[in-house]
């Protein structure tokens, strides 16, 4: 029988009497096997009580009884064994009563008591072997409920027991590697960190490095590091092994205990992490802007202290107290920095830049004093602009933006970007001076515009009043005087000095951007009253002038002098445009077309180049030698003030140029 086991450390005693307990399903239930077992031992106890009882052997037959017990351990349960131990007990004890009674020697009754006591002695063993055996099938199972694999090898590499987590890990099974040499199946290969701990003279090779990492396990008994090793579909995946040594009684090592957890997944995650770590490091370094790390846990107390003795407006608390924004600022050190960062700070070096805040930023500035009211008001972002002196002494402008960590957490490590803003803001200094003499230049020229503007406009009225007045003259001097003609005249000089008063008064408020006097305008009535405006002007150049009104229903909403005045504009320009046109004929043309009043006025001179349509109404763009490039432009600010819009358009069959207004009609 074997020896008993004592109990592993670690296992529950009640776990082990509960295992006890279900001994049966360890050795075989109800199984056939176990019915014969059980009805040998009877027979065999029969055989037994028959023998000690009505036969004259003489010697301790009792002691047979420990067969029966030995075959109850085979079969039953803990509590079969002890009943089967006592009923053997009670057997022998009835054989001895019916014997010997109570006339019995000594020698017979040590027998009895030596029979008795290895009874016992066995059935404690019996009990004890189950409970070990239990065990043991226990620990096994677990060696193939756990993930890790789990490997026993000889020390020479002949693997002994491979679990079902090195199943799942390395694709091969149990029955497949044991006997074989664990090194050369997974083609085992170790990191170089763990060669050079395992070898003081350094990393040789392969080889190598294992054979003294089995003189580091035979030393110090166990060895752990991450090993390299081949699947059975060839992948390579990292484990994590411990090494555990057994010894036998001489202290020599018998086999060797191998976990492996897989770590591939986890390698992968590291070695991602620092290539992503690398990266960032890379673009913090070659960063355009400037990137100061601080650490912030010195303002988090301040603010926290300030809050702890009652100060509720933290922002007029530290405007009042400057004295310790400053000390604050003093306890704020500047913990990493990027190489623009060292360029824009004039410093030799990153390390040089490793200093406090206090030692950068101007005493006098109070962007710092921002900072801390955000920090203790818990806000997301800073914002702010500042100015710092670099180790060369300079003074720089710089906007500094700072994001800090959720919940006032990892404040040791704020990252600020520093904007070097110094020459941006020279350039808006000189810029604001420059636009300063440019609004002043414009205002001259707008005021040259004006006064040229408003001679160009009046020069049509001043020309009207020299034609009305020498015809006036000329019928004076007739003999008789025509007085007649001659009121008319005069009659036309007072309406053409009253109209170049109002074009003077309308293009005045166009320009200076002032309202526009809107009344009902009724087109044709009004182009009517343009055209004899010129008709004496046209008459003295020979230009015939015909009008085409098309819209007597027509009424727009409008100053009538400046729309007057642009319709006399486009007209004189026609007849400049036909200097040296023999046939020189201007029309007029009014129409409605979708919602709007439609004036056309054409000429029959040369009419506008392709290249020179999109220019034409630009302001001082001129053909004309003597022209000021001013006719157009007023038209076209005249007809913009009453959401018209007016342009070059199509060439007339008979040739010329077409210029088309259209305005909104009134509603």
């Amino acid at each position: 029988m074997n020896a008993p086991v004592d109990r592993p450390h670690g296992i529950d005693r009640n776990l082990v009497g509960r295992w006890q307990a279900e001994a049966l399903h360890v050795t075989g239930g109800d199984t056939p096997a176990r019915v014969l077992t059980c009805a040998a031992a009877a027979a065999l106890a029969a055989t037994i009580f028959w023998i000690d009882t009505f036969t004259n052997i003489t010697g301790a037959v009792a002691v047979l009884y420990v067969l029966v017990i030995l075959l109850a351990g085979r079969a039953l349960a803990r509590r079969g064994i002890i009943a089967v131990a006592a009923a053997c007990m009670l057997l022998g004890i009835a054989s001895f009563a019916r014997n010997h009674g109570a006339s019995a020697d000594a020698a017979a009754w040590l027998r009895l008591i030596f029979s008795l006591a290895a009874l016992a002695v066995t059935a404690v063993l019996t009990l004890a072997n189950i409970a070990s055996t239990l065990i043991l099938s226990a620990q096994a199972r677990l060696l193939d409920v756990t993930d890790d694999a789990i490997i026993l090898r000889t020390p020479e590499g002949r693997i002994l027991l491979w679990n079902r987590g090195a199943e799942r890990l390395y694709g091969w099974t149990g029955d497949a590697v044991l006997g074989r040499d664990a090194r050369t199946l997974l083609d085992s290969r170790f990191d170089v960190a763990d060669r050079d701990s395992a070898l003081a003279a350094g990393n040789r090779d392969a080889a190598l490095a294992a054979a003294g990492r089995d003189i580091a396990l035979a030393a110090a008994g166990a060895w752990r590091g991450a090993i390299h090793q081949r699947c059975h579909d060839g992948r390579i995946v990292t484990v994590d092994a411990r090494w555990q040594v057994q010894r036998d009684r001489h202290g020599a090592i018998s086999t060797i205990l191998e976990t492996h957890t897989d770590i591939t997944a986890r390698k992968a995650a590291d070695a991602a992490l620092v290539a992503s770590e690398s990266r960032y490091r890379t673009i913090f370094d070659t960063l355009a802007v400037a990137v100061w790390e601080h650490d912030l846990r010195p303002v988090k107390a301040v603010v926290d202290d300030l809050r702890a003795q009652g100060v509720a407006d933290m922002a007029a608390h530290l405007e009042a107290h400057p004295e310790i924004v400053a000390a604050t600022r003093r306890r704020v050190h500047i913990s990493d920095a990027n190489e623009t960062a060292v360029t824009m700070m004039r410093a030799p070096d990153k390390q040089a830049v490793f200093r406090y805040l206090d030692d950068f930023v101007l005493p006098s500035d109070a962007g710092f004093r921002g900072c801390m009211v955000a920090i203790a008001e818990g806000r997301p972002r800073f914002e702010t602009q500042a100015q710092i002196r670099t180790m060369a002494g300079d003074v720089l402008d710089v906007i500094v933006a700072l994001t800090f960590p959720p919940a006032g957490t990892g404040l040791e490590r704020v990252q600020a970007s520093i904007f070097d803003v110094t020459e941006r803001n020279r350039m808006q200094a000189a810029l604001d001076t420059a636009r300063e003499e440019l609004e002043q230049a414009m205002r001259t020229a707008t005021l040259g515009e004006v006064s040229v503007s408003i001679a160009h406009e009046i020069n049509q009225p001043l020309s009207a009043i020299r034609t009305s007045a020498g015809a006036a003259r000329r019928w004076l001097l007739r003999d008789p005087p025509a007085l007649g003609e001659t009121r008319t005249a005069l009659e036309d000089v007072m309406a053409a000095a009253e109209h170049a008063g109002e074009v003077v008064k309308r293009v005045r408020g166009l320009l200076t951007n002032t309202p526009t006097e809107r009344l009902p305008v009724a087109i044709d009535a009004m182009v009517a009253h343009a055209a004899e405006l010129v008709e004496r002007e046209l008459a003295a150049d020979d230009v015939a002038i015909a009008l085409r009104l098309a819209a007597p229903t027509a009424v727009v909403h409008g100053d009538r002098v400046l729309l007057q005045q642009c319709i006399i504009n486009l007209v004189v320009n026609a007849k400049q445009a036909m200097a040296s046109t023999a046939d020189r004929r201007v029309t007029v043309v009014t129409a409605i077309a979708d919602g709007h009043a439609v004036i056309a006025v054409r000429d029959s001179g040369p009419g506008f180049a392709d290249a020179l349509v999109d220019k034409a109404f630009d302001t001082f763009f001129t053909t004309k030698s003597d022209g000021m490039g001013l006719g157009l432009a007023i038209c076209r600010s005249t007809v913009r003030a009453h959401d018209g819009t007016i342009g070059v358009g199509a060439r007339p069959p008979e040739g010329g140029a077409n210029i088309e207004i259209r305005l909104p009609l009134a509603g």
